[in-house]
C-alpha cells in the first residue's frame, strides 16, 4: 500500500500519530465522488486499505466541503457522530480532528483525519500541529 508513495510521508504521519499520543492518523484523497485511504498509520484491521466512501455529513465530509478543520472531542457539542463516518466507526475512533487539504484552488480534495479511540479533548497545540502537518504535505500526497 505504501510502495507509492513519496519518502517521507507514512514517516510524518506515523510521527505525528506519536506527538499527539493518537490511535490513527491517515490521509484520504478524492477519486471521483469517492474518498480513498491512501496513506494510514494506527489502522487495526486491513479494511482500511480496501475502504472506499462517498463524502457525507459526517467529520469528513464537512471538513471537505467547508474547507475548515472540523473537531470531535470530549467538549464538541454533538454536531458528529462517529458511527456516521465509516472510518471512525471501523477503526472504533470516539474523538477526531480533521483537516481538510489542497491540492490547487480553494477546494479540498483530500483530509488528513487524526483520531483516538477513547473520548479525549484536543489542545489548541494538537489542532495546531495537525493543521501544519497537513499544510507541509500538501504537494506531496498527490503523486
Amino acid at each position: 500500500m505504501h510502495d507509492e508513495l513519496p519518502s517521507g510521508i507514512q514517516e510524518m504521519i506515523d510521527g505525528l500519530c506519536q506527538n499527539t499520543v493518537s490511535d490513527f492518523c491517515g490521509i484520504a484523497c478524492v477519486s471521483g465522488s469517492m474518498l480513498r485511504w491512501k496513506h494510514t498509520s494506527g489502522a487495526s484491521n486491513e479494511r482500511v486499505k480496501r475502504m472506499e466512501m462517498r463524502p457525507g455529513q459526517d467529520l469528513v465530509g464537512t471538513a471537505l466541503r467547508t474547507g475548515r478543520t472540523a473537531l470531535l472531542d470530549a467538549q464538541s457539542n454533538g454536531d458528529y457522530i462517529p458511527a456516521r463516518c465509516p472510518l471512525m466507526l471501523a477503526e472504533r475512533l470516539v474523538s477526531a480532528i480533521a483537516v481538510p487539504m489542497f491540492q490547487e484552488g480553494s477546494v479540498p480534495d483530500a483530509v488528513l483525519l487524526l483520531g483516538s479511540r477513547q473520548p479525549c479533548t484536543f489542545s489548541p497545540d494538537i489542532i495546531m500541529q495537525t493543521e501544519q502537518v497537513a499544510r507541509h504535505l500538501e504537494p506531496h500526497v498527490y503523486g
